[in-house]
């Protein structure tokens, strides 16, 4: 398995998924299943395979199953995000994609994607039938009222090699360079800067960062190490620096991170079927 394979494991019979997020922000990943997210109020920025998108309030966006993608939404923010099974519209979403991902909300895609979620809270009598009623007949309507393209699930020669590359990355973290990765992606530093920040939405050394704290957090939560040797461990030149990033990225110095801290994002180690690229200052809305 590559690094930054999300693997959405669905309750009961349920083929959807539902969650609201305020200030939604994810790292670059991937998966199987296909998505949909809609944006009740403010705005956000969005990268798929190497384009960049806005998606604001009363817009939409589909996201095709193993395209590359990430999302970092303005401050304020509220998206209602929708992973679906390639089960559920196999003989549409295997076939056919947008020709333009983003669409207006015109079939009540947030008003659908809400009734599913409180569904799936609620988890009622026949409620994963529901679910994946409403969601293939929301499939069904969108495709059949937008300009589409035959395709296929093969993807760029460079698209594959970055996926190899983020594994790469995470199992060599604390001794990883930039340089490093532009011999692996075989690109110029200019081109390669420009192509990591496209397709992940953020620079080489912000990813590197997350996946280095990250690391830093488990080293802290099961090792008895002091934090230089954590730091060092997870290739930070100094202290200082370690303090630094650890505090940019989580609001917390590492001495004084709290028992009750949920580590959202996770570094996948190839084997880890529970990869979540949702960063931690996310909010999940769990009221109905």
């Amino acid at each position: 398995m590559l690094a930054n394979h999300e693997h959405r494991v669905y309750p009961d019979h349920s083929l959807v998924w539902v969650g609201k997020y305020r200030n939604l922000k994810n790292i670059s990943h991937w998966h199987f299943d296909h998505e949909i997210a809609v944006c009740e109020r403010g705005e956000a920025l969005i990268s798929l395979d190497q384009e960049i998108y806005t998606l604001q309030k009363g817009q939409c966006i589909y996201l095709r199953g193993q395209s590359i993608h990430s999302i970092i939404s303005a401050p304020g923010t509220t998206l209602y995000v929708s992973l679906f099974s390639d089960e559920l519209n196999r003989r549409i979403t295997d076939n056919y994609c947008l020709a333009d991902p983003v669409f207006a909300d015109a079939f009540d895609v947030l008003g659908t994607l809400d009734r599913i979620r409180k569904t799936e809270i609620q988890k009622g009598r026949f409620y994963d039938e529901i679910s994946n009623a409403l969601m293939q007949q929301l499939i069904a309507e969108i495709f059949s009222a937008h300009e589409i393209r035959e395709t296929s699930v093969l993807t760029s020669d460079a698209t594959e090699r970055y996926k190899k590359l983020l594994y790469d990355i995470d199992e060599n973290a604390e001794s990883y360079s930039f340089s490093r990765a532009v011999d692996y992606m075989h690109m110029s530093k200019a081109y390669f800067s420009r192509f990591f920040k496209r397709i992940s939405g953020m620079t080489f050394s912000e990813y590197l960062n997350h996946i280095r704290v990250n690391r830093a957090i488990d080293l802290i939560r099961n090792r008895d190490l002091s934090m230089t040797e954590i730091a060092m461990d997870c290739g930070f030149g100094t202290i200082r620096n370690f303090n630094r990033v650890f505090r940019q990225i989580t609001g917390y110095s590492p001495r004084d991170l709290p028992d009750s801290y949920v580590l959202n994002l996770r570094s996948n180690s190839g084997n880890d079927a529970a990869f979540d690229p949702t960063v931690n200052t996310s909010e999940l809305m769990t009221e109905l």
